[in-house]
């Protein structure tokens, strides 16, 4: 049996994707995380996964290395998780995968004016969080 063309098309597109958002320069290891928010390596790595674990940011997983997205977090309070995201990655989460969800938050959007949700999301984070509800519902009408 062979693939569907449209199938093939898909994932090419996705693996694009992957790369573009790799090469972007938001995304951070551990290791990196700890030198930008001046941790030890062990204090990163612990945080991280408990950020994680309580849905405050999420990560990309590529060649058994775990990447953090640099708009995750905010710079002001020492690097720690930019708290309107837990709710973006909630709303999101029930529609995304998180390489999916990185796609969204570092693609152009028409909710946002052809905005970026990671470039407006520290400053109009309301707006980013009706931009991934409508992602996430569609257009609701009242």
């Amino acid at each position: 049996m062979s693939i569907r063309p449209t199938f093939s098309r898909e994932v090419a597109m996705l693996e694009k994707g992957k790369a573009r958002l790799l090469s972007s320069g938001d995304f951070l290891t551990a290791e990196a995380f700890a030198v930008l928010a001046q941790l030890s390596t062990h204090q990163s790595s612990r945080e991280l996964r408990a950020w994680k674990r309580a849905g405050n940011i999420f990560s990309l997983t590529h060649e058994d290395k775990e990447y953090f997205p640099l708009y995750a977090f905010d710079p002001t309070p020492g690097y720690r998780p930019f708290l309107p995201l837990a709710a973006i990655i909630t709303t999101l989460g029930s529609s995304k995968h998180d390489w999916a969800m990185a796609l969204w938050f570092g693609s152009s959007n028409s909710y946002l004016g052809g905005q970026m949700p990671k470039a407006v999301m520290m400053d109009e984070p309301t707006r980013v969080m009706d931009a991934a509800r409508s992602e996430a519902y569609g257009a609701l009408q009242g």
